[in-house]
């Protein structure tokens, strides 16, 4: 859906559409649900995803104040700040004194006023209201902008980020599809990762694998993701990673089976050394909520 509507979603969104072109793109989600649906879940898997953001940033900060104070300064610097600082207060307490003695006098106070008689308030007529002139009714909000509940399919969305790790595929010399998959897949031209990558070279095959799961679930198929990153889980040597995806891509392309995404994210919460181990966390609770 959003491959075919190009950046129209994301420009709805950000308030970039107006005039005949934003009549148009909301006359057309009202024609289409499925657009509708498509707009609502990019808007929410931002939203969430700037909280999961704020809350990574609220944990640094809370672990940057439970760090210990760093080391006093030398003695010498210590004295000089004291001698400072005294200097500094009997100069702000002399010119205080100086203040308070040359203040201005208070203004008097006003003449008190003498009361106003009261004023009977006139009766209003108990007849019908007078009609008023037709009006227009007020605006209603755009459709993306209906506050709903985030579907599962969104919290797998706002919880995905790409591996750095993916950046280093360059592919050898004798396998050149999966250096030019690499670099349509930062292009975000997943169709072509995906027809480059439709026969996986021997060779490499760990690494493109792991390219074409993710350029899977950039092209939202979630079901051929999931079954791509669970084969890259067995192979060892993305396995932690290709759990937590995985995850995702199962959330995403089955959002009603929530018991056994939570059972995949239970196993990898269970890993003290996981490296997804915290993003398990909040996703479990996001799902729960």
């Amino acid at each position: 859906m959003e491959e075919q509507y190009g950046d129209r979603i994301e420009q709805y969104n950000l308030g970039l559409l107006s005039g005949a072109e934003l009549e148009r793109f909301e006359a057309e989600m009202l024609a289409d649900p499925k657009l509708a649906e498509a707009v609502y879940e990019h808007r929410t898997a931002w939203e969430i995803g700037e909280l999961l953001a704020e809350e990574h940033l609220r944990a640094q900060i809370r672990e940057r104040f439970a760090a210990p104070p760093p080391p006093l300064q030398s003695v010498k610097k210590k004295k000089i700040w004291s001698t400072t600082s005294l200097t500094l207060l009997a100069l702000f307490g002399t010119a205080g004194f100086l203040f308070w003695l040359n203040r201005p006098n208070a203004p008097p106070e006003p003449a008190k006023s003498m009361p106003t008689p009261e004023i009977s308030p006139q009766k209003t007529p108990t007849g019908p209201a007078p009609q008023q002139p037709d009006q227009a009714p007020p605006p209603q909000a755009p459709i993306a902008q209906k506050r709903r509940q985030p579907t599962m399919r969104a919290l797998a969305l706002a919880s995905y980020r790409a591996p750095e790790g993916l950046s280093g595929i360059r592919g050898g010399n004798d396998n050149e599809n999966l250096g030019l998959a690499a670099t349509a897949f930062f292009e975000k031209d997943y169709a072509r990762v995906l027809e480059l990558l439709a026969n996986l070279p021997e060779n490499e095959r760990q690494e493109a694998l792991s390219l074409r799961a993710h350029a899977h679930f950039g092209a939202k198929n979630f079901a051929d993701a999931a079954r791509d990153f669970s084969e890259l889980e067995q192979g060892g040597v993305y396995r932690r990673e290709a759990q937590w995806f995985a995850a995702l891509a199962y959330l995403a392309a089955y959002p009603t089976d929530k018991k056994k995404v939570l059972e995949s994210l239970g196993a990898i919460k269970q890993d003290g050394k996981h490296p997804y181990r915290t993003n398990a966390e909040k996703l479990s609770r996001a799902m729960l909520e």
